[in-house]
């Protein structure tokens, strides 16, 4: 480097006296320092990352593909004119038949299909033995599948009976087994692949403009969509759909809008690195402040010599460049193991079936490097302008900061005693004691705040998600949302088994059918309004009226169900709904936000019966149904009539339609018994029924806690033991700058004992200022980020709690008792006389 005047080149001896500053002291608490702040930051990254990429993964096998976007039901004309695209770079091909029928499939889904290579590679399903059908009788399809067919050791080649479904009737058929994958429980679907030859013949592609009428679905195709980037998904997707005008029947993956940067998933990791780096900040700065103050005469000798404070600045930057090396590597060794430890627990608790991808991207090495180097600099950035700043004879004068002294003489003098002189001594470097409260305060806040986040978790609204009582039964296609889903699904013998039980305190059971039904009067100017918003909305309307009305999910709820009904205007008037006077509706939920409402209360609306009679019916309320109490999907426009069973029947036509749902409540004393024994009737009795039970339930809720309570435990305490190092280096640092100041208090009179308590003192000044702090900032981070956080949550409950602080003050005071009492130790070792000799 050149520098002053003459353009010397000090570049070697700024670097000599860099390291002999590095020799003359003993830097492990900065170089774990270091290590610590770089091993939060990796571990931190590589949960992130790695969290992001299982997420991922496992939404895509969730959706049941890897493809940007999905076109579904649509003819062969329109499957040729779509991948005629120059926007579109890869495509995959399915053609669907229908689905497999038989009692094994009853809680197995099961979809039977032609699939072109692309399709089945990009949806999971490329045999790993054999290979897709190419003969007229081939099949293949997953050993889930074959294990649930009894055919366990099927074989490549083994002979396989069939029966599925097509729109038209049903297919029992003898297939050679040509080949078979591993298959995946997560999928909505399992599949059974079919060879192009006999797809031709029993379900050719259909032809025409499709319709996008669901309950007709043998010929039709599915197209999965590649384009060149997953950079603008939606847009692209949104002008594809308006340019082929398939409306909703095409979509984007969801896997790639989880992948996606969003606010409310950025903040966290956020919070989570200021976090590290305010930690790391005040630890790494209170080592570099410390040991600049013990190597003050050492610059100040420099400054003596000529050196600037530009090369003073620099030989600090240099040491810290020295201890990154040390330190940063060894963080990163020991902070990315953490991390892939910890983030397969994470998976578990989120999901049983997620699975684990840790990845050894080096952009979280990278990173983590970047942030560690600078919370290092600006932690380095005023200890360095102190030691630039500092005169020599300021240097070679400095013992530690002395306390501020009246100018004004005491007229009253007090007894000293060791209580007064801690005091004294606790506010000599009010800097040192404000990072060293703050590095304690930070884990207490910390911790508290994962405590009170986790305890206002609620599981009553988060088994409401689910159930609304002990038990929620349906069919299988209701309970695991898959296709075809019957809605009439539970027998009238299981509830006669019910009924019977032991303990049983209440049961209701739910209806629902889904209707075509026209648009009531009242309807059109909401109609009109609408349309002029939207072509695409425009057109949907004028489609329906075309066809002669527009699908409703029409539920039929007995009194207790009815009471969870959320009212979003009008009154429930539970006496007029349940004389038949009144009906219950909800928004348009498919349309925009879903809050939308076609009907206002006090609207009339004609329901058409299954006989062709309409009943007219006035709109007491338009509700939000609970999922726990919904069918799992919606119709064209969302819209949903609720009226009560006796009303239901009447325009269903057929008292003995059998309930969607039935939900019964048992006494805590039979409730384990009544889930073993609706375990083995779903099982063992009737298959086709699943169930929610608030016992299994149970475990998932304790799992989350869990979840956020290991993460949470594993940065407090990392965070905890800064704040420990942080103490017992300013204690003993502070205690071997006073040397010669004790020793010459003990040689006019000081006893050891009187050491000791002053000693203790002002250790436990540091504990009692770390509470106080903590208990405020914990209740300001309470009451602002804690209830933020919880906001975004449907099962959150905000409690609020100071307990963690308070079980942790004992130890807290323990800890900054015990430290000073062990330097006290070490320092009592010499007599007065050799401390008064070393201080010299």
């Amino acid at each position: 480097m050149n520098d002053i005047l003459f353009g010397n080149n000090n570049g070697k001896i700024l670097k000599k006296l860099a390291n002999r500053s590095l020799k003359s002291g003993k830097n492990y608490i900065a170089v774990l320092a270091i290590m610590l702040s770089t091993l939060l930051f990796t571990s931190l990254f590589t949960i992130a990352i790695s969290l992001q990429s299982s997420i991922q993964d496992n939404e895509m096998r969730t959706v049941g593909t890897s493809a940007h976007a999905n076109a579904k039901l649509i003819t062969e004309n329109e499957y040729e004119d779509l991948i005629s695209d120059d926007r579109i770079e890869e495509y995959g091909k399915s053609v669907v038949f229908g689905y497999a029928v038989g009692e094994c499939f009853n809680k197995l889904p099961t979809e039977v299909r032609y699939a072109d290579e692309n399709y089945a590679l990009w949806g999971f399903h490329n045999p790993e033995k054999g290979s897709l059908p190419q003969a007229e009788n081939e099949m293949a399809t997953s050993q889930i599948v074959l294990d649930a067919m009894g055919l366990s050791n099927a074989e490549i080649g083994s002979q396989i009976e069939l029966t599925f479904s097509t729109d038209t009737q049903n297919v029992t058929e003898t297939f050679v087994l040509s080949g078979i994958w591993t298959g995946d429980t997560v999928t909505p679907s399992q599949m059974i692949f079919l060879s192009k030859a006999y797809m031709e013949q029993v379900a050719p592609p259909v032809y025409g403009v499709s319709t996008g009428n669901t309950s007709k679905i043998s010929g039709y195709i599915d197209c999965a969509i590649m384009f060149s980037s997953a950079w603008n998904i939606q847009n692209q997707v949104e002008n594809l759909a308006s340019d082929y005008d398939f409306g909703d029947r095409i979509g984007v993956n969801s896997a790639y809008t989880t992948a996606t940067v969003s606010v409310s998933g950025i903040i966290p990791v956020l919070a989570a690195i200021l976090v590290i780096f305010i930690a790391g900040y005040l630890l790494i700065y209170n080592v570099f402040y410390i040991s600049i103050a013990q190597d003050i005469r050492f610059y100040g000798m420099l400054k003596t010599l000529g050196t600037t404070a530009r090369q003073i600045r620099k030989i600090v930057y240099k040491k810290a460049i020295r201890l990154s090396i040390i330190g940063i590597p060894l963080g990163l060794l020991l902070g990315w193991p953490i991390g892939r430890v910890l983030i397969p627990s994470i998976l578990r608790m989120l999901s049983g079936n997620m699975t684990v991808i840790t990845t050894v991207n080096p952009i979280i090495f990278l990173v983590a490097v970047l942030f560690a180097l600078i919370t290092v600099f600006i932690s380095c950035r005023k200890p360095a302008s102190m030691a630039a700043k500092v005169s020599p004879i300021e240097a070679l004068k400095y013992v530690e900061q002395e306390p501020n002294i009246s100018k004004r003489k005491r007229r009253h003098t007090k007894r000293i005693n060791p209580s007064m002189m801690a005091k004294q001594n606790f506010g000599r470097n009010k800097k040192k004691v404000i990072i060293v409260t703050l590095s304690f305060s930070l884990s207490l806040v910390l911790l508290n705040s994962v405590y009170t986040y986790v305890t206002s978790f609620d599981f009553d609204k988060f088994v409401s998600n689910y159930s609304l009582a002990d038990f929620t039964v349906a069919d299988a296609t209701v309970i695991n949302s898959s296709l075809p889903i019957n809605t009439s699904g539970v027998s009238e013998e299981f509830i006669q088994e019910v009924e019977t039980l032991d303990g049983l305190e209440s049961v209701a059971n739910i209806y629902m059918q889904t209707s075509t039904q026209p648009f009531a009067a009242s309807a059109e100017r909401n109609i009109t309004e609408l349309s002029s918003t939207s072509d695409n909305l425009a057109a949907d309307f004028q489609n329906y009226k075309i066809r002669g009305g527009h699908g409703i999910n029409i539920y039929g709820f007995e009194e207790w169900p009815a009471e969870h009904l959320q009212v979003l205007e009008g009154d429930l008037s539970a006496e007029q709904w349940q004389a038949g006077k009144g009906i219950y509706v909800t928004t348009m939920q498919m349309v925009g936000d879903g809050t939308t409402s076609l009907y206002q209360p006090g609207d009339n609306i004609d329901v058409i019966c299954s006989d062709g009679t309409n009943r007219t019916y006035s709109v007491l309320a338009v509700v939000t149904i609970p999922e726990a109490l919904r069918s799992p999907m919606s119709v064209d426009l969302g819209v949903e009539y609720v009226l009560p069973t006796s009303e239901y029947f009447k325009v269903v036509g057929d008292a003995n339609v059998l309930p969607m749902k039935t939900m019964y409540n048992v006494d805590d004393a039979h409730i384990d018994a009544a889930d073993r024994w609706l375990q083995y009737y779903t099982s063992n009795i009737e298959t086709s029924l699943d169930y929610y039970s608030k016992v299994t339930l149970q475990d998932s809720f304790r799992g989350l806690t869990t979840m956020y309570r290991l993460v949470g435990g594993v940065l407090c305490a990392v965070l905890a033991l800064i704040g420990i190092l942080n103490f017992i280096n300013s204690t003993t640092t502070s205690i071997l700058s006073r040397y010669r100041e004790i020793a010459m208090l003990q040689s006019v009179g000081m006893t050891g004992q009187q050491v000791k308590s002053m000693l203790i003192y002002e250790g436990l000044g540091y504990s009692v200022l770390g509470l106080i702090c903590s208990f405020i900032f914990s209740t300001i981070a309470s009451v602002t980020v804690v209830k933020m956080m919880g906001a975004e949550l449907t099962y959150f409950t905000w409690h609020f709690s100071l307990l963690p602080i308070i079980l942790c003050a004992i130890p807290l005071i323990a800890i900054t008792a015990i430290v000073p009492l062990l330097c006290h130790r070490n320092m009592a070792k010499r007599t007065v006389v050799e401390r008064l000799r070393i201080a010299e």
